[in-house]
């Protein structure tokens, strides 16, 4: 696997696809109502800074992915464990995830269907995604782009026509002041989903060009928050503040208003299909760094042997994180990020950077 080589347009696809993920389902900066738009501006200039940080790592270890370095940082047992518990980070968010999209297909499409069924089908997706390996899913990831963007314009250009933007759903700005902002803001905009960039530690070493790892992460960033800003503004200003803030799936609230001469309407369907696509390529992406990181720790040659045992783990993992669906958004908003993101985002980057550099300036070069 380390053999493999992908090229800068190869990661920023994965990049964009990343951050839109389960971030343009289910809606961000809630609390700051009309002034969303915002908050996900400051998440994108700190999302920027979080990601110098990543790839300042990369920088200083080019070869090696997180789980490679961090032993070599903080030293052999307290690096191996940190590197461990990374391992089950990717795993849980994997299974988070999962579960939001599982959420998504049996509340809109599939309501006969069970959790566990969808479920099974998506991870059977991924296992396989995974076992063709890396550049495989890289390139697959070139074509989902296309097929993304195609369909996000068109949304667009159906809301605009369809005359249902009303711009004083913007008004008044800052109503409540810059508390709601910034409560909204800090951690969930800034780890939800521009933290989560913490992932492409690990898959950076097979840039061909590791020069341009850093260019092409910040582009992605910025125009993947800048969709995300345009897909927030959209969902506010046709369906309200209100109701925004209070819907399961934003976007498809605001997408059902879509109605063009009573001919086209009724364009669920259509944004489901993208949510699973996006959804498909979240889920691939932590999943292929747990199996990555996994394989790294335990010093195994073939990785292909961790996807099966770990694929049942994420499946099981994400059927019992929560009992229901409120309960997974009430955790997914009020624990991981303050309990888990903060940690393995911010917290553990930042000082692994920090005594890097240290170690780098008083170790002799020979």
């Amino acid at each position: 696997m380390q053999q493999a080589k992908i090229n800068g347009f190869q990661l920023f696809c994965v990049i964009f696809l990343f951050e839109l993920g389960s971030a343009i389902l289910l809606g961000m900066a809630g609390e700051a109502k009309q002034d969303a738009w915002i908050t996900i501006l400051l998440g994108i200039v700190s999302g920027c800074v979080l990601y110098l940080i990543f790839s300042k790592l990369n920088n200083m270890f080019p070869s090696l992915p997180l789980t490679s370095y961090i032993p070599k940082i903080l030293g052999r047992y307290v690096g191996t464990l940190f590197a461990l518990l990374y391992v089950v980070y990717f795993m849980y968010i994997a299974s988070r995830v999962l579960r939001d999209f599982e959420e998504l297909l049996v509340i809109t499409a599939y309501r006969s269907s069970s959790l566990l069924t969808i479920g099974i089908i998506m991870v059977l997706c991924v296992m396989y995604a995974v076992y063709k390996g890396i550049v495989v899913f890289f390139r697959f990831s070139e074509l989902c782009l296309f097929i993304i963007l195609f369909i996000l314009v068109f949304l667009v250009i159906f809301e605009i026509a369809s005359g249902i933007i009303k711009f004083n759903h913007l008004q008044p700005l800052l109503e409540n002041g810059w508390h709601p902002v910034f409560k909204s803001f800090f951690p969930t905009t800034l780890t939800f989903p521009f933290g989560e960039m913490v992932t492409f530690t690990m898959l950076l070493p097979f840039l061909n060009k590791q020069e341009k790892a850093r260019k092409v992460g910040i582009i992605g960033i910025i125009i993947s928050g800048g969709v995300l800003l345009l897909f927030t503004l959209l969902n506010i200003l046709i369906a309200g503040a209100e109701i925004t803030s209070r819907s399961a799936f934003p976007i498809l609230t605001a997408v059902g208003y879509i109605n063009i001469a009573d001919f086209v309407q009724r364009l669920d369907t259509v944004v489901i299909i993208t949510m699973v696509i996006l959804g498909f390529v979240k889920i691939t992406v932590f999943f292929f760094c747990a199996i990555m990181g996994a394989a790294d720790v335990f010093k195994l040659k073939q990785s292909q042997k961790l996807i099966y045992p770990m694929g049942v783990i994420v499946l099981i993992t994400s059927r019992i994180i929560a009992s229901n669906y409120i309960e997974h958004l009430d955790e997914g908003l009020h624990f991981v990020p303050y309990y888990v993101h903060l940690p393995f985002q911010i917290i553990i980057p930042s000082v692994l950077l920090v005594i890097a550099m240290i170690k780098q300036k008083f170790t002799p070069q020979t």
